[in-house]
């Protein structure tokens, strides 16, 4: 069954980017690796050009949807379902995944990674006993683990030898 990481930050923060500039090297890893990502909309446009599920997908995502409070959607192989939200439908469509990515969703209980960048992370996001480590620039004192930009690699060892400690679904 896969592992949940919660890639959060404020608006605008980069977290679509963190995904993308993750999935390769925690491929490189050996891990099969999938996205899930939340937004606040009722109503979305997903997988086209451009939009952050797409992105997710482009980058390599094994498995890409999309949840809200109302409705989730998941694409494997390019087959499209709209279904009601369950956690039960994480372990169907993610079944053969090792490390979901869960972009945006702040009150996952797990693990978190938080991304900060200047001009739009005004405040932390995550509690401290949440994070896992801390990407992009180093603008809060966690005394957690911080990543800078270009160095993806390091942050997804990081993530690959602490993925005992992640959720398990």
């Amino acid at each position: 069954m896969p592992r949940l990481l919660y890639i959060v930050g404020c608006k605008h923060a980069g977290k679509t980017r963190t995904c993308e500039v993750l999935i390769p090297p925690l491929r490189s890893q050996g891990m099969r690796v999938g996205t899930l990502k939340y937004t606040e909309h009722d109503g979305f446009d997903w997988d086209t050009p451009g939009k952050d599920t797409y992105r997710h997908r482009e980058a390599g995502s094994m498995a890409t949807g999309i949840f809200g409070s109302r409705i989730f959607a998941f694409s494997l192989n390019q087959e499209k379902y709209i279904l009601a939200p369950h956690l039960d439908l994480i372990r169907i469509f993610y079944q053969s995944i090792d490390l979901v990515l869960v972009e945006g969703y702040r009150r996952g209980a797990g693990q978190k990674i938080e991304v900060c960048r200047p001009g739009y992370s005004d405040r932390s996001i995550a509690p401290p006993d949440d994070l896992l480590a801390t990407y992009g620039e180093n603008l809060f004192d966690y005394s957690r683990p911080h990543f800078n930009y270009g160095n993806e690699a390091l942050l997804a060892a990081h993530i690959a030898s602490n993925i005992h400690c992640l959720e398990e679904v």
